[in-house]
């Protein structure tokens, strides 16, 4: 049996921020157009970052558009349960047009479990019908993970949540101070905001334990008093998030993929053209296609055509594949470099295809070896001679 969809969840009151809007955007997606884009959608984080809340949220907006449409939310522990303890298993699982599952990183390394999880994963896949999992780490570190779940995994969109930044978590503040009906100082929030809390789940009893005191001493809580009331609620009070963040500065710029994920991250949330070249980048660079020029569109500042932009950058990709295809025909190498997977290469594709034909075309190397023409010939002609001779 699947548990109940909390409705309370949704992305209305889910706080984006910078660290987790690459996942929001692509839980938003799947809801609503499901089974067609990010398919499976593979979400981690440490745990109380938010990836059940995107779930249960990519739930409620899926049946909001589609109320006839079934959904089903299960832990992995639940489902696999259900699974192996009938013959008959629950053909809600098997039926529905959206499965969730949560809690992935409890599958272990028990054969049959990995069996039973793929061949529900494939039936569904492959019916066009939409999986989201929810996980605390990505699927390279689930242990002895079966290949074929790894590669269905890999196949779709695997996204992190990273921890909040201080922007972020102000706003989370905000947004629950507000669903509970109270208030607190500006300066408390922010004192409470900068707080080096693990995740969203401490931030909330955090705000919490201030919120009590305050309700119960009938007064107002002062900001200086916030590292007194959270002493024992979080692990280290003096660490600042402003060099945590410089910390992690370093590894952004030596990383490419990073880069194009912040890139992407500014323009969701931007004008629709910024959206639909950042969710183009997303999908041809998850296919494993360059994407610098549709980025080079993306960091300016001046308005573009998307849509034309788009259309021609796929045209050239679709030159290169087929370019790739007929290499392969004619049994030339196909390069191991970028030069069939950048569009921007694509001249430096289409010469490497004519040297293939090329190649192709040439003679056999039988007739260029100059001891075969040197030796065989004269034989050949004493031949003729003496065929000319009989017949004369």
């Amino acid at each position: 049996m699947s548990t109940a969809i909390d409705p309370s969840l949704t992305f209305a009151n889910f706080v984006v921020g910078q660290e987790n809007r690459l996942a929001c955007e692509a839980a938003r997606t799947a809801s609503e157009s499901p089974g067609s884009t990010y398919n499976p959608l593979f979400i981690y984080s440490d745990t109380g970052l938010g990836k059940t809340h995107l779930l249960i949220a990519l739930a409620n907006r899926a049946k909001e558009l589609q109320p006839e449409m079934l959904v089903v939310y299960a832990p992995l522990e639940q489902l696999m349960r259900t699974l192996s303890s009938t013959s008959d298993s629950d053909s809600s699982y098997r039926d529905a047009d959206i499965l969730l599952i949560d809690d992935l990183q409890f599958i272990g390394n028990h054969r049959q479990g990995h069996q039973i999880l793929f061949h529900l994963l494939d039936h569904l896949l492959m019916s066009g019908k939409q999986v989201a999992l929810a996980c605390d780490r990505p699927p390279l570190e689930l242990g002895e993970l079966d290949d074929r779940l790894l590669s269905r995994f890999s196949g779709g969109l695997v996204v992190d949540i990273g921890r909040p930044t201080l922007e972020t978590r102000r706003a989370i503040l905000e947004l629950r101070l507000s669903a509970v009906g109270q208030d607190l100082r500006s300066e408390v929030v922010e004192a409470i905001a900068r707080r080096a809390i693990e995740n969203v789940r401490q931030l909330k009893g955090a705000l919490n334990r201030v919120l009590a005191a305050q309700t119960s001493e009938g007064r107002e809580v002062e900001a200086d008093e916030v590292d007194r009331l959270l002493a024992d609620v979080v692990s280290d009070g003096d660490m600042p998030w402003l060099a945590e963040a410089a910390q992690r500065t370093g590894a952004e710029f030596e990383d490419f993929l990073t880069d194009v994920s912040s890139a992407v991250e500014e323009a969701l949330g931007s004008p629709k053209w910024r959206e639909d070249l950042a969710r183009a980048i997303l999908e041809w660079e998850g296919e494993g296609y360059v994407t610098s020029r549709l980025e080079t569109y993306l960091e300016g500042d001046e308005t573009v055509d998307a849509e034309q932009v788009i259309a021609a950058y796929e045209r050239d990709v679709a030159t290169l594949k087929s370019i790739e295809e007929e290499l392969r025909r004619l049994d030339a190498e196909v390069p191991d470099d970028l030069s069939l997977r950048d569009p921007g290469r694509i001249e430096q594709a289409r010469q490497l295809l004519e040297e293939a034909r090329r190649s192709n075309l040439a003679v056999d190397d039988f007739f260029l070896d100059e001891e075969k023409v040197v030796w065989d010939w004269p034989v050949i002609e004493e031949q003729l001679m003496e065929g000319w001779s009989d017949g004369h």
